[in-house]
């Protein structure tokens, strides 16, 4: 997991601007899907410029339309949602508001931009159909990075590759609560409170180093006279900005009567890799559509392929993750998108305009 790749030094802020995976892979996901949108509308005869243009459009709005969903479903107060819109940094998009800010975006660009231009809008939504995947796709790999919509609790001698998230990561607080697992990998002795000692490790947690009977002095170089101290460490403090992307614990601790250094790195039990299932699955639906294009009758067959396909795909996942989200409206999305999926591809097969080969642009 990598929440933060690197920090860019700013006079005045003692962290700096925060460069972060996930951002990354959003902007990779753009570049990627105007690439592929370009070779694709030449290949069906559209004018690439226009959709290079309208792919920026598209993925403003995207980005607007995924914040704004994000900020409706979890922001108690209109003050809160106009203050924290822009906070992009803190995390917040949700897929399916980006698939309709995406749209409302694209069409809003043609109209401001090039509405004196010819203009299929199902045919410019099969052009897109695969980009979208393939720009999903590089979104999941941001989510793994950023640590966010993670899976359940992998059984053991389950057929799949578990994943530990760190301290950092959003699984670690939600298990913590659930009471899924310890907050850094070990348990304090109760019979020594208010002092932090040491009862036990977890297996597999990644705090093997500490042993029973260790008295924690120290921690990332704070004193922690009591309890408290380090609950206020682990529990409240590494949810804020200047603990993102720090997986690193290190301790002194006294034992054996000596001050000892030690660093663990706590993880959480293994986790389904609910973001890299997204991730083969859009880069074998891509593949899938860009396949359908050349062969299909009517237009925007393709388009309707994606969201059939896609709302099956995110039905199946989402019983797999364990995060807070997905809620009750995206489970809902995803079975409209299957049976609207399936709706508008019949109506495109039987009623909608006939593909008519174009030649490719050069």
């Amino acid at each position: 997991m990598y929440q933060i790749l690197f920090r860019i030094p700013l006079p005045g802020s003692d962290n700096g601007m925060a460069v972060n995976g996930f951002g990354l892979m959003l902007l990779f996901a753009f570049l990627a899907g105007n690439w592929l949108v370009v070779r694709l509308a030449r290949r069906e005869g559209i004018d690439a410029s226009m959709l290079q243009d309208l792919a920026l459009w598209t993925f403003l709005g995207g980005i607007v339309g995924g914040r704004t969903l994000y900020m409706w479903e979890n922001t108690p107060e209109w003050t809160d949602f106009f203050k924290k819109f822009l906070l992009l940094n803190q995390g917040g998009l949700i897929l399916y508001g980006g698939y309709a800010g995406g749209i409302v975006g694209m069409l809003l660009g043609w109209w401001l931009r090039h509405r004196d231009k010819p203009f299929n809008a199902l045919r410019v939504l099969d052009v897109y159909a695969a980009p979208a995947a393939l720009g999903v796709a590089f979104g999941r790999v941001g989510c793994l990075m950023n640590g966010c919509c993670y899976g359940q609790v992998v059984p053991e001698n389950a057929l799949t590759l578990p994943m530990h998230y760190p301290l950092p990561a959003a699984a670690r607080f939600d298990l913590t609560a659930k009471g899924m697992q310890t907050t850094a990998g070990f348990a304090l002795d109760p019979s020594k409170y208010p002092q932090a000692v040491v009862l036990a490790t977890e297996p597999g947690g990644g705090a093997e180093a500490l042993l029973p009977g260790d008295l924690i002095l120290q921690a990332q170089g704070r004193d922690i006279p009591t309890v408290k101290e380090l609950s206020v460490l682990l529990l409240n403090d590494w949810a804020q900005d200047a603990f993102r992307g720090v997986a690193n614990l290190d301790l002194k601790i006294r034992r054996e009567g000596q001050a000892v250094d030690i660093t663990v790195r706590p993880v959480t039990p293994g986790l389904h890799p609910a973001q890299l299932y997204e991730v083969v699955s859009m880069l074998l639906l891509c593949l899938t559509i860009i396949a359908y294009l050349p062969i299909r009758s009517r237009m925007g067959q393709a388009a309707a392929l994606f969201f059939l396909l896609y709302g099956c795909h995110r039905f199946l996942n989402e019983l797999l993750r364990n995060d807070p989200r997905p809620i009750g409206l995206e489970n809902n999305i995803s079975v409209f998108l299957i049976l609207g999926g399936t709706l508008v591809w019949i109506a495109c097969g039987l009623i909608g305009q006939r593909v008519v080969a174009s030649k490719p642009v050069s």
